[in-house]
C-alpha cells in the first residue's frame, strides 16, 4: 500500500483515499455501517489472534457514508503470495519473504476466524439456514448463462450435480450435520481482503458484505481462493499445498470436510462466482491481472468440472 498523501484508490465497489496515517474509503451502492459496526465489535470482544486481526476502526461518518481506519503499510495476501512465485514476478525483485513464517501466520488465520464465528454462533435469529447459498448459487448460474461462460450441457450437468444439496440448504437442521452453524459471516473472505504488514502480520479488511450465515462460507470462501493459486504452477504447489489443509485444521476442521457434499456446494459456487466475477471485471483489469484471473478461474473451474 502507497504512503503518498491524498492518494486515491478505487476498486469494483468503492472508492478510498490514502492519507499518512489512515484509509478512508467510501461507496454509493451500500452503507458502511454493518461494516463499521463489525470492526467495533471485533475491537470491543478482542477478537483477535497473536499475528491475526480485523482492520482498526478510526471513525464513520454516516451521513456521508465514509469509513476511515487504520493505514496498514502492506500487501495483499494474494499478492505476497502470488508475485515471488512465477517467474516474471522474481525477474522484478520480488521474493518469498520468511516462508515458514508467512505459512504460520497463514494458517493462524483458521484460527482467528473460528473466534470470529464462535462469537456469534448462539446469538443469531432463530430458523437460520443456508438458503442464501441456494439463492445465489441460481443467480449465478443465470448471470454465466447470459454471458455464456460455460457450455450449456456442463452448466446443466454443475446444476444436476448441485441441485439437490441446495434443495437441503433450506433447513436449519441440515447445518449442524455438516460441521456448520448460524453465526456473523465476513461475506467475502478471500485473499485480497488479508492485507499483510511487514511483520508478516494479517490484517482482515472489508466486512462491507457482513451478515447472519452459514459459517462454511466464509471457511469454503478463503480455501477456495488458497487452493486455486496452489493449482496454478508447480512451485505454489510445492511451496503452498499444504495451506489449505492447514487452515481448515486450524480452524477445526478435518481436511476431509472438503470431501463433505456441502462443503463441495460450497466450492463450486466459489469457482463458479470466480469465473463470472473475472469475466464481468475483465475491461477493468490490467492485461498483467487478467491474466492472473484466468489462472484461477481455470484452476477452479477445471476442479468443477472433474465433479460432473
Amino acid at each position: 500500500m502507497s504512503t503518498s498523501q491524498g492518494e486515491m484508490r478505487s476498486n469494483a465497489s468503492s472508492t478510498g483515499t490514502l492519507s499518512s496515517n489512515t484509509y478512508t474509503k467510501h461507496t454509493p451502492e451500500s452503507s458502511l455501517k454493518p461494516e463499521a459496526m463489525e470492526l467495533i465489535r471485533c475491537r470491543h470482544l478482542n477478537i483477535q489472534t497473536t499475528h491475526v486481526k480485523a482492520i482498526e476502526l478510526i471513525s464513520f461518518d454516516e451521513a456521508e457514508n465514509h469509513l476511515t481506519t487504520k493505514k496498514v503499510i502492506g500487501q495483499e495476501l494474494f499478492h505476497t503470495l502470488w508475485n515471488p512465485t512465477y517467474l516474471l514476478g522474481r525477474l522484478r525483485g520480488h521474493h518469498l519473504q520468511n516462508p515458514d513464517t508467512l505459512s504460520h501466520h497463514i494458517t493462524e488465520i483458521g484460527t482467528w476466524l473460528r473466534k470470529y464465528h464462535d462469537s456469534t454462533a448462539n446469538q443469531t435469529p432463530p430458523n437460520i439456514d443456508g438458503s442464501w447459498m441456494a439463492t445465489e448459487f441460481e443467480r449465478k448460474m443465470r448471470e454465466i448463462r447470459e454471458s455464456n461462460l460455460i457450455p450449456e450441457h456442463k452448466l446443466e450437468k454443475i446444476k444436476s450435480k448441485c441441485s439437490a444439496e441446495l434443495q437441503k440448504l433450506s433447513s436449519p437442521d441440515y447445518l449442524p450435520a455438516n460441521n456448520a452453524f448460524p453465526c456473523q459471516v465476513h461475506g467475502d473472505f478471500v485473499l485480497y481482503n488479508v492485507l499483510v504488514d511487514s511483520q508478516q502480520n494479517m490484517h482482515i479488511l472489508d466486512f462491507r458484505k457482513t451478515r447472519v450465515s452459514s459459517n462454511l462460507e466464509d471457511v469454503a470462501r478463503f480455501y477456495s481462493s488458497l487452493w486455486a493459486i496452489t493449482q496454478t504452477n508447480r512451485t505454489r504447489r510445492s511451496l503452498l499445498g499444504e495451506l489449505p489443509a492447514r487452515f481448515l485444521k486450524a480452524y477445526g476442521l478435518p481436511p476431509i470436510i472438503a470431501d463433505s457434499s456441502y462443503f463441495r456446494v460450497n466450492l463450486v459456487y466459489n469457482f463458479v462466482a470466480q469465473l463470472e466475477a473475472q469475466h464481468r471485471r475483465r475491461n477493468s483489469f490490467s492485461w498483467n491481472t487478467n491474466r492472473e484471473m484466468n489462472q484461477i478461474a481455470s484452476a477452479g473451474m477445471k476442479w468443477v468440472y472433474q465433479q460432473i
